[in-house]
């Protein structure tokens, strides 16, 4: 089921964003959930490197670990985005 955010148009999520903001609790929430996404493309990143390093079995078996927290950074930081701004367009404030 989709949710008021991702029902609205562009322009309307754009402004959305700038509102949500320029509250105080906005600004510190979507810091942190920027910095959730940067650690996951970072290890994203880093899981890559260490494939392609790899000698043994068990730098694989790293590597498949920290690429499946990096997915799951990243997948939980553009929910957490959608489900605050979300909550923030229902209360209209």
């Amino acid at each position: 089921m989709k949710s008021k955010y991702q029902r609205m148009s562009k322009e309307e999520k754009k402004i959305l964003v700038e509102r949500y903001k320029k509250t105080e609790k906005g600004k510190y929430i979507m810091s942190k959930i920027r910095n959730v996404f940067i650690y996951g493309v970072l290890s994203y990143g880093f899981a890559v490197y260490l494939f392609i390093d790899a000698k043994n079995i068990w730098s694989y078996i790293g590597a498949s670990g920290l690429l499946l927290f990096g997915s799951i950074f990243i997948v939980a930081s553009i929910r957490l985005r959608i489900k605050n701004l979300t909550r923030f367009a229902v209360k209209g404030k």
